[in-house]
């Protein structure tokens, strides 16, 4: 199997996803089975921190994720579970009223763009 494994960096125990540390660029990337990777992110010093920290609690994470098994690659079922299950109506409301609510708590605390500078228009001259 050929997987990625980063020669500066972290690969995951089972070497489909990696980074590494090239200086002032971080690549992070995974693949499914084997190269070429399926997904490629680049960090540079001018990457936000809070992205950053986003994407790699989310590599990290071992938490299922929900996927619509129709959106699922082919070549990639193999390496992975698909189960559904039947919930009642009100569960489904109440994950969605968290959502909603943790989704508006998180755009309330993003601040507010500054406003931008206002610029006179050009003087005329006759």
């Amino acid at each position: 199997m050929n997987t990625p494994r980063p020669l500066y960096g972290l690969a995951s125990p089972d070497g489909i996803a990696g980074v590494e540390d090239q200086g002032d660029l971080w690549t992070v990337e995974t693949a499914v089975i084997e190269n070429p990777p399926i997904w490629r992110a680049y960090f540079t010093p001018g990457t936000p921190t809070h992205l950053i920290t986003a994407v790699t609690r989310s590599l990290a994470d071992r938490a299922p994720v929900a996927r619509d098994p129709s959106r699922i690659p082919g070549f990639s079922r193999d390496r992975m579970s698909v189960s559904t299950r039947r919930v009642p109506a009100a569960d489904v409301a109440t994950a969605l009223e968290r959502r909603v609510s943790a989704l508006a708590a998180r755009h309330a605390a993003q601040p507010a763009a500054a406003p931008a500078p206002h610029v006179p228009p050009p003087r005329r001259t006759h």
